[in-house]
């Protein structure tokens, strides 16, 4: 691990153990709810959602039939989503990860760059919501390959990504426009803008930064 990534590691950690999650929300993402049925997907299949903190987006999935593989750097993330669902998970040792497993979720706590094929299985689709856009410009470019490398052919994503003037503020979430979104996943997905919402126009939550502009844009990205 460079050393780059070691502190980015270091970071994600002391931000789950001082509390500093203002991206986690305990509602269900609107993204996910509206366009979760145009990526096609048989019934049941298994998700897998990257950066999946504790999300409860993950228990909408399961709702909807499908089986979760989560992938999470801080143990206290994934401790939290099965205590706040009231699960009591297995846990072991599995090719570098702890695997956390119980009902229809299995997480795997540590470093998602260290991921094999081998360690998530098949899966149909992936739901990120919020992992591209929590990575500076070299672990996106990483990321993008990582997923190339991770996925079967015909595989879905689900991506929502952030387009604003990152002079204006610093992130994360970081600044992922369309062109960088091409730019990352085009040699291997077919890449498709489903809608594009003005989050200034629209949202409270970020008026007062003194941004020009913000859209939230969601992407399905099908693995050629």
């Amino acid at each position: 691990m460079t050393e780059e990534f070691s502190v980015r590691n270091r970071d994600w950690l002391e931000r789950w153990e001082s509390g500093n999650t203002g991206w986690h929300h305990q509602e269900f993402n609107p993204h996910l709810l509206a366009f979760w049925q145009r990526l096609e997907l048989a019934t049941p299949c298994r998700v897998l959602v990257p950066l999946c903190g504790k999300s409860r987006d993950m228990v909408w999935l399961a709702e909807q039939g499908h089986s979760i593989v989560g992938v999470e750097l801080s143990p206290l993330a994934v401790e939290g989503f099965f205590r706040e669902q009231g699960l009591e998970p297995e846990r072991k040792i599995a090719g570098g990860f702890e695997c956390w497993e119980a009902g229809p979720y299995q997480i795997l706590c540590g470093d998602i760059f260290n991921l094999h094929p081998d360690h998530i299985g098949h899966v149909d689709a992936v739901y990120d919501r919020a992992s591209l856009v929590a990575l500076n410009a070299q672990q996106r470019a990483q990321y993008a390959g990582l997923l190339a490398r991770l996925l079967p052919g015909n595989c879905k994503v689900l991506l929502v990504a952030m387009d604003y003037d990152q002079r204006q503020m610093a992130g994360p979430p970081y600044c992922v426009d369309g062109e960088e979104v091409e730019r990352l996943f085009q040699a291997h997905f077919a890449v498709t803008l489903l809608d594009s919402l003005d989050l200034l126009k629209e949202t409270e939550r970020y008026a007062g930064l003194g941004l020009s502009h913000m859209r939230e844009q969601i992407y399905c990205l099908r693995c050629d």
